[in-house]
């Protein structure tokens, strides 16, 4: 390996760099449906419920199927070409959702757009983790990741901004298409970044592999290997789930709880939330890194699972804050401070799959964990709010009642579910010393 390739060099920091903007931009295609949800039920007169199955159950439909074959080829392929082509297909499918005009067409294309974003994470781990050593490694997933909160912020406060000025325009044309409204034209605006993105990802240079006479994984190996340590993956695997289903179901939901709480315009309710996250999402991925690696280093057992199990039990108090209040400013203050508790989670959740599984397997064996966290988080997350507002509480108006039963019930399970994976994980690490 290369002075510039060498594992914790500046170059491997300017590879994480770029793949967190990657990351940035995938959430902006992601989330910037979250600042429609309202326009979109008006106009294609949705139900909660259907705004929370296009929100995530459409978008985790492909990408649970297609993350485990896109990382099986993340052990074999050229990563970067992986992560380039998958951009390029999900810009595609961002544009697709604003040439929508009806639930099933719009349902589709959030199908295709999570088609794309599955080659991202199983390749981006990998690489990363070819870049840097164990005592740095956490500390590189929290840039990857705090590139989720940064696409959460970019596409509520600049997907708030062009929404304002479609809507001042009343919406917008498009040539051999014909006139769109304000949501579809913002879905159109948001593709377009990933064709940069996709370009400067060029410039990144595939790590060798590690030397060796054994054959390429298969699958079997990698199950093999999951098998051999199921209570420690399994326990891993239901925290980091809960965790990031708390945190995709707040991100989905948060700009509408503005809107039907306080009466703020879609626009300016974008604005707030996106600002929020903007500050809190960083601080919380960082956080949850360097106290990852902080613990790690001192030879704390588990320190993953302890860190998601601390950020989830603070996380309680701060959702009924946010959930109950009618005071603007402290709701925002405790929605700020509930991102940086349930953000803090992630990076633990995917440096900890990474410390449990040998280099060679890593590829195949993060798709395996992001297949099963995005089919839970997202495809359960954002739905089971809807559910909650139509069929247990009957009022829209009671979407933060929905937030906070969704808050204790996958909380407290998540908090358990780290704790008992911290002696398997030990267990595990120590296995394959």
């Amino acid at each position: 390996m290369t002075d510039s390739l060498r594992k914790d060099s500046t170059y491997a920091w300017y590879v994480a760099v770029l793949l967190s903007v990657a990351h940035l931009i995938s959430f902006v295609d992601r989330f910037v449906m979250s600042l429609v949800l309202v326009p979109i039920k008006t106009e294609l007169l949705l139900s909660d419920t259907q705004l929370g199955l296009l929100h995530g159950t459409g978008f985790v439909i492909l990408y649970t199927v297609a993350a485990i074959p896109l990382g099986w080829m993340a052990d074999r392929a050229n990563r970067r070409n992986i992560i380039v082509g998958g951009i390029l297909v999900w810009s595609v499918a961002t544009a697709a959702c604003g040439l929508a005009t009806s639930f099933n067409s719009l349902f589709v294309a959030r199908i295709a757009v999570g088609f794309g974003e599955a080659a991202l994470v199983p390749a981006a781990m990998s690489l990363i983790a070819a870049y840097f050593t164990r005592s740095k490694l956490s500390r590189a997933v929290s840039t990857f990741t705090m590139g989720a909160s940064l696409g959460k912020s970019v596409a509520l406060i600049v997907g708030g901004l062009v929404l304002a000025w479609l809507t001042a325009r009343g919406g917008a044309m498009l040539p051999g298409w014909g006139h769109l409204s304000p949501w579809q034209g913002l879905f159109i605006a948001a593709a377009a970044p990933g064709v940069l993105v996709a370009l400067l990802l060029l410039t990144v240079r595939e790590p060798a592999r590690p030397v060796t006479t054994q054959a390429k994984p298969g699958l079997r190996e990698v199950f093999a290997h999951i098998g051999r340590h199921r209570a420690a993956y399994l326990l891993h695997t239901a925290a980091a789930a809960s965790a990031i289903l708390l945190v995709q179901s707040y991100a989905a939901w948060s700009p509408t709880f503005y809107i039907r709480n306080f009466g703020l315009a879609p626009a300016e309710a974008g604005y707030l939330v996106g600002m929020v996250v903007l500050v809190a999402g960083p601080v919380g991925h960082l956080t949850g890194g360097y106290l990852t690696d902080r613990l790690q280093g001192r030879g704390v057992t588990g320190a993953p699972g302890l860190v998601i199990a601390g950020m989830l039990l603070l996380s309680l108090p701060l959702a009924v804050l946010f959930c109950t209040s009618d005071n603007k400013t402290l709701s925002l203050l405790s929605y700020a401070l509930l991102n940086i508790t349930l953000t803090a989670a992630a990076p633990p959740g995917l440096s900890g799959i990474q410390l449990l599984t040998p280099e060679r397997l890593r590829g195949v064996t993060s798709a395996c964990f992001m297949a099963a966290v995005t089919f839970t988080a997202i495809g359960m997350g954002p739905a089971s709010i809807g559910i909650f507002t139509d069929r247990v509480f009957g009022d829209d108006k009671a979407l933060g009642s929905s937030l906070l039963l969704a808050t204790f019930i996958f909380g407290l399970a998540g908090a358990v579910f780290a704790w008992f994976s911290r002696a398997p994980t030990r267990a595990a690490m120590t296995a394959d010393a």
